[in-house]
């Protein structure tokens, strides 16, 4: 059982299906990844990392911003075998710092613009990245079902931010939600609202839909609330993602009407 070919290959989507679709201001698309693109550039990445020296089961520490090169390492990493630590990019040096010492992290791997931890280890640059996702393609990791695939720390609003560590097998346990909660089809289109580094993100946005053949849209750009109404029938959401307090923002800011999103079925 890995997490990351679970999700890429569960539900037999052709390697021509889109997997992923970047998009910026007025749904403009900046990226498409096919399924097949998407599983060779992960499984180069995991290659390649194993060529830096990194062991199995090896924590990286992720400063990365709100781009594909997030979702790629993410799963580039489980599917070698390592454990990434996904942060946000907000974090101080000193908050970055704690989380790198605290999980044992042996890596870094930064995109050249996230602040950066004090601390030592293995710096893996926007240089390194790219060469990455050229490196010989390798195969998954033969992990099991209850070996660690990531950790990602609590948001700390009670306290100290505390390591969750989840197994590989957390994206099967998943499962139930996909009829019982989304009615997810393979021809969905899941626009998720969130920032890569919550588990609400790479859950919903990432894993699920992949899982099921479906195809996830994620936004970069500016995260007013007034764009999401013009995002959401912009890209032909079918499913839409987001928290409580961003809907009600939606609500109140944006241009909705009963009319506004005619490929929507639900929002989530």
């Amino acid at each position: 059982m890995n997490l990351a070919r679970y999700c890429l290959t569960n539900a037999a989507a052709s390697d021509e299906a889109v997997a992923l679709e970047v998009i910026g201001s007025d749904g403009l698309l900046l990226e498409r990844w096919s399924y097949g693109e998407l599983e060779d550039t992960i499984l180069r990445i995991a290659s390649g990392l194993g060529a830096h020296g990194l062991k199995r089961f090896d924590r990286i520490l992720l400063r990365l911003g709100h781009s594909s090169d997030f979702p790629l390492l993410f799963f580039g990493a489980i599917a070698g075998g390592y454990v990434p630590v996904p942060t946000s990019e907000m974090l101080t040096a000193s908050e970055s710092e704690a989380i790198l010492r605290d999980s044992g992290a042996s890596a870094i791997i930064h995109d050249g613009k996230t602040v950066l931890p004090d601390g030592q280890g293995l710096l893996i640059g926007p240089r390194e990245i790219e060469a990455l996702k050229v490196d010989p393609a390798g195969s998954y990791a033969l992990t099991e079902a209850n070996d660690p695939a990531f950790l990602i720390y609590t948001s700390g609003t009670s306290g100290t931010p505390k390591g969750v560590l989840h197994a590989q097998r957390a994206a099967a346990g998943r499962a139930p939600m996909y009829d019982g909660w989304y009615g997810m089809r393979s021809s969905d289109r899941l626009l998720h609202a969130g920032a890569f580094n919550w588990t609400y993100t790479l859950g919903v946005g990432l894993m699920d839909p992949w899982a099921n053949g479906a195809t996830s849209v994620i936004y970069d750009g500016p995260r007013d609330p007034e764009i999401w109404p013009g995002l959401i029938d912009a890209c032909g959401a079918t499913l839409f993602a987001a928290v409580p307090s961003l809907y009600r923002r939606i609500l109140k800011y944006g241009d909705v009407s009963p009319m506004s999103f005619p490929a929507l079925r639900h929002g989530l």
